[in-house]
């Protein structure tokens, strides 16, 4: 007599199969040896709940063994199939969005198998990310590895000179450089010089890299205008630079597939989020922040890189809407693409912008501290607020143009 199992076993190819259940499954449940045996056979297995199937709260334990590998997908319709912590597997509400995520992965995993070959990875300005991450590092420990590269020492230089960073005095060596900005400082410089150092190997992505230049200059401009600290103002610049850097390593994956996403955001009005994902099966903001762990980006990179679409970041993540606003801006009024809603921040940078310049009236500060900002803004502050929609629009056209007419836009700075 043929042994009946609970389940059925759908193969679908290439190294993927579907477990396809009805009960309601618990430790003891046969499904879960089933899981294990196929989870070392298969590149991925997709566990599919029928309509009066779950997982029991008590599978907590035994999904967290499954999907350590990553190789788990679970295919839910309803919210309350699902009564366990899926720890590393993912969840979908149907099966052709789960087979697509089989696709994504395996598209994630060959991107990041180039990445170690990049002469990037290799460079010294990465390995003092690298030693960066260590809160115990020293002027001196950097100093060991700088003395050995005096071009990235010269590069370096450059962008602690450059508009976004200087003094009055210029920096004549880093040593200078870091009493002045500290090992925070070092950082964006460096984050800055791995920045130079993509845009050398995603050369052809012209459009791409100026798309992230206007928008680290256009962000850190709108945190000047809430009056955004110094050690602020470069976290925001760094995240305008980097947030796209998953487009471009999709684009450099495959140019034409990417060619694609782009016609689908321009011809059947897609966000760009969504074409990525009928077409690689992720989007680059989620690839944007595996890269960043990749290339030992700060921390405060991946939330940047991973939700500058999102219209559901906290109204006191400055740096994150800073960025949002700016991209959101030159996608609508640049670019001509669908863009990410921006207008709720607005007002609360409204708000921040007003206390800042009351605290700096009540403290005698308002001379010397304000931050510079355009002949226009000033203008448009006097009849009204910046933060308000039309107003908003002129203030960044104007800075922009700017930008580009100084030339600083080429430079790279």
């Amino acid at each position: 007599m043929t042994q009946q199992y609970p389940f059925q076993i759908k193969d679908h190819g290439d190294k993927v199969i579907e477990m396809i259940v009805g009960d309601v499954i618990g430790p003891e449940h046969k499904v879960a040896e089933a899981l294990r045996i196929l989870l070392k056979k298969f590149d991925f297995v997709i566990l599919s709940l029928k309509e009066n199937a779950s997982l029991h709260p008590s599978f907590t334990d035994t999904m967290a063994e499954l999907s350590a590998a990553g190789k788990l997908l679970v295919v839910a319709h309803e919210d309350d199939q699902i009564q366990v912590d899926l720890h590393q597997a993912k969840r979908f509400t149907e099966l052709q969005a789960a087979q697509k995520r089989v696709d994504g992965e395996r598209n994630i995993a060959k991107i990041l198998e180039k990445i170690p070959t990049l002469p990037l990875v290799q460079s010294s300005a990465n390995k003092l990310l690298t030693m960066l991450r260590n809160p115990a590092v020293t002027f001196e420990d950097i100093e060991e590895v700088t003395s050995k590269d005096p071009k990235l020492v010269m590069r370096m230089l450059k962008i602690a000179n450059s508009a976004h960073f200087m003094r009055r005095m210029p920096y004549e060596n880093l040593k200078s450089v870091v009493t002045f900005l500290g090992l925070d400082g070092i950082r964006e410089i460096i984050v800055q010089e791995t920045f130079e150092g993509l845009a050398k190997v995603f050369a052809n992505q012209r459009e791409k890299l100026a798309h992230m230049r206007r928008c680290a200059h256009l962000a850190s401009y709108i945190g000047k205008l809430i009056g955004a600290d110094m050690n602020m103002m470069s976290r925001i610049n760094s995240a305008g630079l980097l947030h796209d850097i998953g487009a471009l390593a999709l684009c450099f994956y495959d140019s034409q597939e990417y060619a694609r996403a782009t016609m689908l955001v321009r011809n059947d009005k897609k966000t760009v989020c969504e074409a990525e994902l009928e077409v690689f099966g992720i989007d680059h903001q989620e690839l944007g922040t595996l890269l960043a762990r990749k290339l030992a980006m700060p921390d405060y990179l991946g939330p940047a890189m991973a939700r500058h679409h999102d219209r559901t970041v906290p109204f006191d993540n400055h740096l994150i809407i800073s960025v949002m606003i700016a991209n959101g801006y030159l996608n609508q009024h640049i670019e001509g693409l669908p863009f990410t809603p921006y207008e709720q921040y607005l007002p609360v940078f409204a708000e921040e912008r007003k206390m800042k310049n009351v605290t700096r009236a009540i403290t005698g500060k308002s001379a010397q501290g304000a931050p510079r900002v355009s002949k226009i803004a000033s203008e448009k502050e006097k009849s009204g607020e910046i933060f308000k929609v039309p107003e908003l629009y002129d203030v960044l056209k104007a800075e922009l143009d700017q930008f580009i007419l100084t030339g600083t836009e080429a430079l790279g700075m």
